[in-house]
């Protein structure tokens, strides 16, 4: 079964995307640096979202053996997809910080919370048979979009220091031309 092996590779990618933002997020920080909620926020996404589409993966794997038809598979999994990315988004909201972040964030933030929302709709459509007859392409699609999300906060936790070593750098290099050029 193909669907199988797709899960099987999303469990791995998932680990794997867990793993690296653990790394990272561990070894990253420098001294003198503050530790903003954000950037705990944005590694505590990655690492349950990626967790927890494993951890989905893995179950679906282990219904697979049980002998349920293809339908009945699909739609356990797709319930429990909803019901574990309502509780990332609840959780995700509470720990949420926009009081000062910028327009273009705050607006990023809500499309992620969109998409994850979308995931719980269709997810729920797909275990109950509406619009889609208990299939496996929505709950795929799941996996999609919750890497999709992982994948960007992965990439603003790897950039964003780096963003701002070469801004400290700019303004290093700007105050040092201006104590030259007074001398």
């Amino acid at each position: 079964m193909k669907e199988l092996d797709q899960l099987i590779v999303v469990l791995e990618c998932c680990i794997i995307l867990a793993g690296f933002a653990a790394i990272v997020g561990t070894l990253q920080p420098r001294k003198g640096r503050n530790l903003g909620k954000g950037r705990i926020v944005s590694l505590a996404m990655i690492i349950y979202i990626s967790l927890i589409n494993a951890l989905l993966a893995a179950f679906t794997l282990t219904l697979s053996n049980f002998d349920l038809a293809d339908r009945t598979l699909w739609s356990v999994s797709s319930f429990a997809m909803s019901v574990a990315t309502s509780f990332s988004i609840g959780y995700l909201w509470i720990k949420k910080r926009l009081k000062s972040v910028s327009i273009v964030a705050k607006v990023t933030y809500f499309l992620l919370f969109g998409i994850a929302g979308s995931v719980v709709i269709i997810n729920i459509m797909n275990a109950l048979g509406i619009v889609f007859n208990k299939e496996y392409g929505p709950y795929f699609l799941s996996f999609v979009c919750n890497l999709f999300v992982v994948g960007y906060a992965f990439s603003r936790l790897l950039m964003r220091p780096l963003w701002v070593a070469v801004k400290e750098n700019e303004l290093g290099r700007t105050d040092k031309e201006k104590t030259a050029a007074s001398s």
